[in-house]
């Protein structure tokens, strides 16, 4: 048993040459052949050592292309199609064909069974079989009728019993295997004449090894028909009793065999497979997943079938069983294998725990609760990438809760539950044990519940901490649960609306407080479990803020949940039985043990406040009382100092703040207030009605943002946002609710079919509309993918009473003749084949009612929709309505409550809204639209206003933009103070682009993150369409919520409209910028002297296709992922040469690279200049449309660019607007004169206003020096061919025009001179794909995405990260000299070495760590002498082939010299 999974050798060579596998016959070429020669034949093509991908895995076909390949390098190649003559001709000869093959098939299956019917020499027999398998390995399932199968299989039977002729007895077997191919009921006919039985024989005599495989073989296909039979006669013990001796390949037969029979136990009589559990348990321990899986297949199959026997529960514990599945099960062991068997594995351990002690006793020795705790922990994807294991994450966590459930008994000890009191007892006798189990779990369930899992996972955790909590003892109790803030977990368990969660949150608070009533009754007041409990018994009486769903929960027994939650994590009964039974909760349990909490714990209590709040709550509720009183009465601005600094001396004090008492003080609603109702009409001016102050939404945010630069911490303040927004979101996960697809025909928006279940709607006016008339009575099948654009569409002309009117002048068409029109017609069609193009046939939907309505808007149409009373967001789709409607009443949504039952929604005549005023944005000239935003634009209709989730949100998003801009707020007020004259030095300091306060990762919410990352998980909801609109719009508005990877993913979904595939990568890597390997490809050939204009080809080909390109030089070998990177990284020098006329520092002269030590930024061109030093302004446009491409196309494919761009270039991809301030990003010099010569004009003006202005003081002086003996003039600066304006008064800068120069040279700069650039990039750019899609990455984020990492390396991390193989080990010297010198290489040198290795000098997204393949290095075997060899490579895999050299020196000569002279090319190695 050393080598699991081996063929014995030894015990192979026992028998005599001639009597072991028949190599004079090849086996049939169909699905029969042996996996051993498969293997062997596959294996032996793929030893050829390619140096260049030569597939596409658009083909699907693993062989090589030929050079041929280089025609079609251009293009798609196109088939040529036969004619309709041809055609006909060729299908009538393949007819006749066929028909005179069946006419001789016949003939030769009568004459071999004649002669193997008759009394013949042996020679004979052998003769006549070799032809039957001949003539069965081509024949179809016509060509054999059932009379000659049934008469075959007799004759082939007793011949596999022959005692003394080795070759007839494989022939004759082998012939039975291509029968049951052939044949579909041949396996009846065998079964019929003990065919079985004799099969299982010769296994057992295992005289000769090829006969016993071929056995396999047979046993294998009759299991597939008749899995009873072979388990009546043995043929489980027959093919695993002697399973050692074969191969791998065989082995695997065998246990295919066994994985059919087990498939189909019968209802009685255990002993057949029972006997092999044994040999099965050993099984476990081999080395092929493959192998395993089957073992561990037919396991779970044997442990659902006896699950009810307790006697057969306690035989499968034994064995070592629990043992090996709890190895293999544990995220640590090397056996990987699938999901759903690995889920299995868990369920099977669910069975034994449910009726057997021995099992639940030896689990718990096991210590399985360590185990099932890293599986929970990977439920919890807070930001990173995914768990291998995550992927399909409900099903596991569902059995891993069960498990836990099966191992603590119910707590009301019930004597009709199985094993409750035996598990009692032994707990109580074994307190370490539960210890141990709360220690491992506790935590790591709160934190599942947190994440914001899905009703029944977060039922099911509550379910185990109600067991956990009622059965350990009350200081054990104690000391577990002072690492868990238990108290504000329940608080957040409150919120959920479903009866059965806040009924478990109800036990667990009463188990706590009868344990330990004095430790947790202020807690508990403290954190809000006593408001939730007060709001249970008088909801009416609930909070304003955090508890107001309870005035919508359901506390009776009605639902529209398919299964109840009383029995989600029943063992015993299945789902569908437990449908049909009532729920188990009474319709008053909630009121009831509320309360007995009340009375029994805190009523008596003297120090408990009798509203159930506290002291610092009512402080804090007092300030934000003050402050709304403040804003209602106008106080002066001046005034709001006070009460703020009040509110953060709280907020920041020595008192902890709980996260109910800082939701429910009002307070995130007084500062909402206070900074969204400065609106410009309250517009703060001067007596002649001057625009120069600011406006008062300006002044607020500046007075908030001073609070955190002073003495405040923003850290503190973001944290409890955080745990505010937490506590209080409820955005629904939509799950997958469609079983399968179906077709269905849809009636509204219009007739037409779809490919997916449409939903039943009744339309009816809204009481008291008296303007409109009722549709029908009838219930409609509506599109649930048409939005409330498309439906009123639809409806306004039947429900208006004017359009019916005209209707009956005939001027109006039928309802029921309504047609879609052409290009809706074509959008529909589109959707069956791409259904992520639904949101952009949504806006053009949009863009066509707009048309057809003028007078109203995307969000002013003329109906008002409601669905059962509450308006719905037009904006959204059906489905998306449906599912926000139902996920707020019962916090779940169901396939019957979506599909099967009938929505009402009503309509009433919509009131015309008032246009929002554009004052604001007419009066925060001064201002970067970064920061308009967060005040004035929505958040989304999602979130619902005057709500504590969308004032919190509204303070994040302002603190982030403070945080992010803090250079343009603090560099604004430097301005003013030196005009005041609160400073007299003005520093113009470089900006540095951090934030004032360094944090970003604050701003990340990981439960919204968690949601979003099950959301993309789910890949029905993407691709119908079904994403709830919270995750566009919080995308949209607050992108900052999530993580960095989370949104990386939700790039790729929503601008190239399909899932990526998961793939297994290593921790702290990222996948989510690895092009897609399903995507079709697409290759090119590129001439090395002529990069750009090839790039142009391929992108005049290409762009616009959802391809992934390769590339393959002229007249070089390779190809694939090495030169294609190669290729991006010669493009980003082609455009960073000098003489192109893109970029400011262009000197037109050096034939180097444009010299930008802070990054690449569009050199200006005016608008009137179409030449400049011999270069045409239309050719530079199209180097920037090119330039978008490639950008664009990068991104899509995956790709890694060498452009440093600076970051004000990388905020005009991104749409944002860019002001004086950030002129210092790229020309720090030139931004810093701007900001000074600003300065001095805000000085005078200041000066003006309070009229103490003098004669010195109208001649501004820059650095004691007076504007006017500057001599500037009115060009840009850096180009005097710039004209700026021209005219008497604008020859020379003075004091009295500095202002519209300093105006003048910033529009030149960062927009009238960039414009048509920027504009010919953006076009470029959206060739591939939307650059809006951009926008939720900031510009530190987007350089990463297009230019990968740049990181310094040492030994640990290179070690870990590097794999050594064939020839080398970590401890190697060659390889510890390697990693020494790749330390001591400079930047430079690493970009060097980067780009010999991989094809480009910058690492992709992740590092190192995100290489794929992983960077290998292998020893490479030198003809010559060693020392004279040059290391070589091979770019597609990341791999390095490198000789042993004798000394370090000698090795890093050799690197150096191949790194840098060894680039360029792309041969064999």
């Amino acid at each position: 048993m050393g080598n699991r999974g081996q063929k014995r050798a030894d015990a192979i060579d026992e028998f005599p040459a001639d009597k072991r596998t028949c190599s004079s016959l090849e086996f049939r070429a169909s699905s029969s052949v042996s996996p051993m020669e498969t293997t062997a034949s596959t294996s032996t093509n793929q030893t050829h050592d390619h140096e260049m991908e030569t597939s596409s895995s658009a083909s699907g076909s693993g062989s090589a292309r030929t050079d041929e390949d280089k025609d079609s390098a251009y293009g798609s190649c196109d088939s040529d199609e036969m004619g309709d003559t041809e055609h006909r001709r060729n299908r009538n000869a393949m007819l006749e064909y066929q028909r005179q093959r069946l006419s001789d098939d016949q003939v030769k299956f009568k004459r071999v069974l004649s002669v193997l019917s008759g009394e013949t020499e042996e020679p004979a027999q052998e003769n006549a079989l070799r032809e039957l398998c001949e003539i069965l390995s081509f024949c179809t399932d016509s060509s054999l009728s059932s009379l000659m199968a049934n008469s075959l299989s007799p004759v082939l039977i007793k011949l596999a019993g022959h005692e003394s002729n080795p070759e007839i007895m494989l022939l004759s077997i082998r012939a039975l295997t291509y029968l049951c191919d052939t044949h579909s009921r041949s396996s009846s006919f065998i079964v019929r004449y003990n065919g079985i039985p004799v099969l299982c024989q010769r296994l057992l005599a295992i005289e000769y090894v090829d006969v016993a495989e071929q056995c396999l073989q047979a046993l294998q296909k009759i299991s597939r028909e008749q899995p009873l039979a072979c388990l009546q006669s043995g043929a489980i013990m027959a093919v695993l009793t002697y399973i050692d001796f074969f191969s791998t390949s065989i082995q695997r037969v065998a246990l295919s065999t066994v994985v059919n029979i087990c498939e189909k136990l019968p209802s009685e009589g255990f002993s057949p497979f029972m006997d092999a559990v044994p040999i099965l348990c050993q099984l476990l321990q081999y080395e092929d997943n493959k192998l395993v899986e089957h073992v561990a297949t037919c396991l779970i199959k044997i442990a659902e079938r006896v699950h009810q026997s307790p006697e057969m529960l306690d035989e499968l514990s034994k064995n070592g069983l629990i043992h090996q599945v709890a190895h293999l099960i544990d995220l640590n062991s090397k056996t990987t294998l699938s999901h759903s068997v690995d889920t299995g594995l868990i369920g099977l351990l669910v069975k034994l725990a449910s009726g057997s002690m021995i099992a639940v006793r030896t689990l718990f020795d096991l210590n399985i609760s360590s185990i099932l705790k890293d599986i929970l922990s990977t439920y919890d994807l807070s930001h990173g990438v995914p768990s291998p294991r995550a992927v399909g994450q409900n099903d596991q966590a569902h059995e891993v809760l069960k498990l836990l459930i099966q191992l603590l008994p119910v707590v009301d000890r019930n004597h009709e539950v199985p094993l409750a009191e035996e598990k009692a007892t032994f707990l109580e006798n074994n307190p370490n044990f539960l210890q141990k189990f709360g220690n491992d779990l506790l935590h790591v369930l709160i934190q599942v519940v947190d994440s914001g899992v899905d009703l029944y996972i977060c039922y099911g955790c509550l379910c185990v901490i109600d067991k956990l909590i009622y059965y350990i003892n009350a200081d054990t109790l104690l000391d577990l649960l002072k690492q868990a803030n238990i108290s504000r977990f329940l608080a957040g368990v409150f919120t959920r609306k479903d009866r059965h969660v806040i009924m478990l949150a109800l036990t667990i608070s009463d188990t706590i407080l009868r344990k330990s009533n004095d430790a947790f009754v202020d807690p508990f007041v403290k954190e809000g479990v006593l408001f939730a409990i007060d709001a249970l018994i008088v909801p009416e009486k609930g909070s304003n803020f955090m508890f107001t769903m309870f005035n919508d929960i359901q506390l009776s027994n009605e639902s529209s949940r398919k299964q109840c939650l009383c029995y989600s994590f029943d063992n015993c009964k299945s789902s569908s039985a437990s449908e049909s039974l009532n729920c188990k909760m009474d319709n008053d349990s909630l009121q009831t043990l509320a309360k007995s909490i009340r009375t029994d714990y805190f009523n008596k209590n003297a120090s408990t406040s009798a509203n159930g709040t506290t002291d610092i709550l009512e402080k804090l509720k007092s300030l934000s009382t003050g402050l709304a009183s403040m804003i209602t009465h106008s106080i002066p601005e001046e005034g709001y100092d006070h009460v703020l600094h009040q509110i953060m001396s709280h907020l920041n004090g020595p008192d902890i703040i709980s996260t109910f008492e800082f939701v429910e003080s009002g307070i995130t609603d007084a500062l909402f207030n206070y900074l969204s109702s400065g609106e410009c009409s309250r517009r703060i001016s001067d007596g002649n009605g001057s625009n120069s102050q600011d406006c008062v939404a300006e002044r607020r945010l500046k007075t908030f943002a001073r609070l955190f630069w002073s003495n405040f911490s923003l850290s503190e303040f973001i944290s409890k946002l955080q745990s505010g927004l937490s506590s209080v979101e409820d955005f629904p996960v939509v799950v997958n609710n469609v079983s399968k697809h179906r077709n269905s025909y849809a009636t509204v928006p219009y007739r037409h079919c779809t490919t997916y279940p449409c939903m039943k709607v009744l339309f009816g006016k809204e009481d008291g509309e008296l303007t409109l008339v009722d549709y029908s009575s009838d219930v409609q099948s509506v599109d649930p993918l048409s939005d409330f654009d498309a439906i009123e569409k639809f409806l306004w002309p039947k429900v208006c009473l004017e359009s019916n009117k005209d209707d009956e002048n005939g001027s109006v068409t039928s309802p029921n003749n309504v047609e879609p029109t052409s290009g809706e017609s074509s959008r529909r069609n589109e959707f069956a084949y791409d259904s992520m193009d639904h949101d952009q046939n949504a806006t053009e939907k949009d863009s066509s009612m707009s048309t057809e309505h003028p007078q109203s808007s995307q969000n002013d149409g003329h109906l008002s929709f409601f669905l059962e009373g509450k308006l719905i967001d037009r904006r959204s789709t059906l489905y998306q309505a449906v599912i926000r409607h139902h996920k707020a009443q019962y916090d779940t949504v169901t396939h019957a409550a979506l599909w099967n039952q009938t929505h009402k929604v009503t309509y009433k005549k919509a009131l015309k809204s008032e246009e929002v005023s554009s004052q604001y944005f007419r009066c925060h000239a001064r201002w970067s639209s970064a920061l308009k935003k967060p005040l004035f634009s929505e958040i989304g209709a999602a979130v619902e206003k005057s709500t504590p989730c969308y004032n919190i949100l509204f303070l994040l998003r302002i603190l982030e933009a403070v945080n992010r801009f803090r250079y343009h707020i603090t560099s604004y007020e430097k301005i003013h103070a030196f005009a005041q004259g609160r400073i007299t030095d003005f520093d113009g300091a470089r900006v540095t682009g951090e934030g004032v306060f360094g944090i970003s990762n604050e701003f990340v919410n990981s439960r919204l993150t968690e949601k979003l990352e099950q959301q993309m998980r789910d890949p029905l909801a993407i691709s119908t369409g079904g994403m709830p609109s919270w995750c566009s719009q919080l995308m949209a508005s607050c992108a900052f919520l999530f993580s960095f990877e989370a949104r990386c993913k939700y790039f790729r979904l929503t601008a190239f409209g399909k899932p990526q595939s998961q793939t297994r990568v290593s921790s702290g890597s990222s996948s989510t910028i690895q092009n897609d390997s399903t995507m079709p490809r697409k290759k090119f050939l590129v001439y090395r002297h002529q990069i750009l204009e090839s790039a142009t080809k391929m992108m005049d080909l290409h762009a616009g296709q959802k391809v992934v390109l390769e590339v393959k030089y002229d007249e070089e070998v390779g190809t694939g992922l090495g030169p294609t990177l190669e290729f991006f990284t010669l493009v980003s020098n082609e455009f960073q040469k000098t003489g192109l006329g893109m970029w400011r520092g262009d000197s037109f002269l050096d034939s180097g690279l444009v010299g930008s030590p802070f990054g690449l930024f569009p050199g200006p061109w005016a608008p009137t200049v179409s030449v400049s030093n011999d270069i045409e302004f239309s050719e530079v446009k199209r180097k920037f449309l090119l330039l978008g491409q490639i950008v664009a196309k990068a991104l899509h494919d995956g790709r890694v660019l060498d452009l440093p761009f600076s970051k004000a270039f990388y905020k005009l991809i991104l749409g944002q607007e860019l002001n004086l301030y950030d002129i210092q990003l790229f020309d720090p010099v030139l931004g810093k004169t701007l900001i000074e010569f600003q300065a001095l004009i805000e000085r005078r003006k200041y000066l003006e206003s309070v009229g103490k202005i003098s004669a010195d003081d109208l001649n501004l002086c820059f650095h004691d020096t007076k504007i006017n003996d500057l001599h500037l003039d009115f060009t840009l600066p850096g180009y005097p061919d710039y004209i700026l304006a021209s005219g008497p008064d604008k020859e020379m800068v003075n004091s009295a025009n500095l202002e519209e120069y300093i105006e003048l040279v910033v529009d030149a700069t960062i927009n009238s001179g960039i414009s048509r650039q920027m504009d010919a990039f953006r076009s470029g750019f959206n060739q591939v794909f939307p650059i809006d899609n951009l926008q939720i990455f900031t510009d530190k984020e987007l350089e990463r995405l297009l230019c990968g990492e740049s990181e310094t390396w040492n030994s640990t991390q290179l070690s870990d990260l590097i794999k050594f193989d064939h020839g080398y080990t970590a401890s190697s010297p060659p390889i510890l000299h390697f990693l020494e010198i790749i330390q001591e290489f400079d930047y430079e040198q690493q970009k060097a070495f980067v780009k010999f290795v991989t094809g480009s000098p910058r690492l992709p997204l992740g590092g190192l760590a995100s290489l794929n393949p992983k960077l290998t290095i292998v020893r490479k075997h030198c003809d010559k002498v060693v020392d004279a060899d040059l290391p070589s490579v091979m770019t597609c895999a990341n791999y390095l082939k490198l000789p042993p050299y004798s000394s370090k020196e000698t090795m890093k000569e050799k690197l150096l010299y191949a790194i840098t002279e060894g680039q360029g090319s792309f041969h064999l190695s």
